[in-house]
């Protein structure tokens, strides 16, 4: 089975670009932490892993790398997490796209994987963010300032992934309100490092309900 990751930074995590062979060079985050249990646990059942996310991809840049990089691959299973930057950048730089144009795009980049790949299975992952005093040069503190916005911004993203899940008979997974029940228990810090990108905790939370949900809908 060939699963390809796609999305943003969350999956890119750090990968070796220049390695294409699979189950290697995928980074340090739950792309890497999935293959080993799915390895791990069945060594020879010939589970290949690749991952295609790169950092800073809003929905337009997936969308125009796609060709390339999800249509061209052969896969049986497509993973895909993204619309944290659409946010941020919208927010940050008015450079993102809103719900309606977020949904138009990823709407039509499904359409092609059904039209090229009609046997694979989609995985759709929903986007969160963290609230949390995170001060940098490069972030500095909107976040936590401006809370209510980005909750709001990335749970409207959010319910569009749903809704094109829903569409495209694509495995939803629900991670916002896991990150959210877990922070209600712990300090975000466990799980996040800056809002955004994930502690090796929260990296094993999102390939453990990543996986929760895949076998759950008969996949693995």
């Amino acid at each position: 089975m060939k699963i390809l990751f796609q999305g943003d930074s969350l999956t890119d995590a750090g990968r070796d670009r220049a390695e294409l062979r699979p189950n290697r060079g995928l980074g340090g985050g739950y792309v890497n932490m999935i293959c080993g249990r799915l390895t791990g646990a069945h060594p020879g059942a010939g589970y290949e892993i690749y991952n295609r996310g790169i950092n800073g991809n809003r929905v337009s840049d997936l969308y125009g790398r796609w060709m390339e990089d999800a249509l061209n691959p052969a896969f049986d299973v497509l993973s895909l997490l993204c619309g944290i930057n659409d946010v941020g950048f919208g927010l940050r730089m008015q450079q993102g796209s809103d719900p309606a144009r977020f949904a138009f795009i990823l709407d039509r980049m499904l359409q092609e994987v059904v039209e090229t790949h009609p046997d694979a299975k989609i995985v759709l992952v929903e986007p969160f963010v963290f609230r949390m005093k995170y001060m940098d040069e490069t972030f500095g503190e909107d976040v936590d300032r401006d809370w209510a916005i980005w909750h709001r911004e990335v749970r409207a993203r959010g319910a569009e992934v749903k809704k094109l899940a829903e569409k495209y008979g694509a495995v939803f997974v629900p991670m916002f309100d896991v990150f959210e029940a877990l922070c209600e228990q712990y300090p975000p810090e466990a799980f996040s490092l800056d809002c955004i990108h994930l502690t090796p905790a929260g990296n094993d939370i999102l390939a453990r309900e990543w996986l929760k949900a895949v076998r759950q809908a008969g996949i693995l």
